[in-house]
């Protein structure tokens, strides 16, 4: 909690977008607080009834928030004390459950899905990738749009799992909204983008939706019905275009 309590009053200063602001620490260390980040969650029902001017700005203010996020000096405080992606961490978690709790509410089919999406994110992981300071669980839950005043503004929750890692995998859920949001977003980023990042960014994606999964078998965290969900939108190899 310090490292993320420093980590948010840095970024203050760096992002336009609303983010907590932790306002209430006592000296034991064991909660804290901060006031509420304004305006609606942005589920993908409340985005696309927008209207098109609106969803350009949240677009735009998503690609400047992640620009921001992405060019921190992750070798200076309190960015240095930021842990590495535990992916791999994950990806074991994943696989374990895939091995032993999947087959019986899998078929054959969506068991070849699985160990598929397994094996291509154990490819990247392998791969040498651009390595930026991550939100890391970027999706409908933790954004939120106040639209008073106009022209609105962007918030975003939720830095528990923030880390190290591939810049792709902010983007990663963002499909959630749908191809062309994601691409609008990417339009207006400035960070180091190749030709592979939106496949990378959807390779992370159908492992959330995997991980979803397993987290409703294990922890229950999730319904069956939003992680079949989830998954069902995933099981193609290749990223949906816009």
């Amino acid at each position: 909690m310090p490292t993320e309590i420093a980590v948010l009053e840095h970024l203050a200063g760096h992002v336009e977008a609303a983010l907590p602001r932790y306002s209430h620490v006592p000296a034991h260390g064991r909660f804290a607080g901060y006031p509420l980040v304004r305006g609606q969650r942005l589920t993908p029902e409340l985005l696309h009834s927008l209207p098109h001017p609106e969803k350009t700005v949240i677009a735009g203010q998503l690609g400047a928030l992640l620009s921001a996020l992405h060019i921190q000096d992750v070798s200076a405080p309190p960015l240095d004390r930021v842990s590495h992606s535990y992916q791999p961490e994950n990806l074991d978690f994943v696989r374990g459950i895939v091995a032993h709790d999947l087959p019986s509410v899998f078929t054959p089919d969506e068991m070849r899905t699985a160990h598929e999406i397994c094996d291509e994110v154990g490819a990247l992981q392998s791969t040498l990738l651009p390595r930026v300071f991550l939100h890391n669980d970027i999706y409908s839950r933790h954004l939120y749009w106040d639209r008073d005043p106009a022209p609105g503004r962007l918030g975003l929750i939720d830095f528990t799992d923030m880390c190290l890692g591939d810049p792709a995998v902010d983007f990663a859920e963002l499909y959630e909204y749908g191809p062309r949001f994601v691409e609008d977003v990417l339009a207006r980023y400035v960070g180091r983008v190749d030709d592979t990042f939106l496949d990378r960014a959807w390779t992370y994606q159908r492992l959330a939706a995997l991980y979803m999964i397993a987290g409703h078998l294990y922890y229950g965290v999730e319904t069956w019905e939003y992680a079949r969900a989830a998954f069902d939108r995933c099981r193609s190899p290749h990223r949906p275009r816009a």
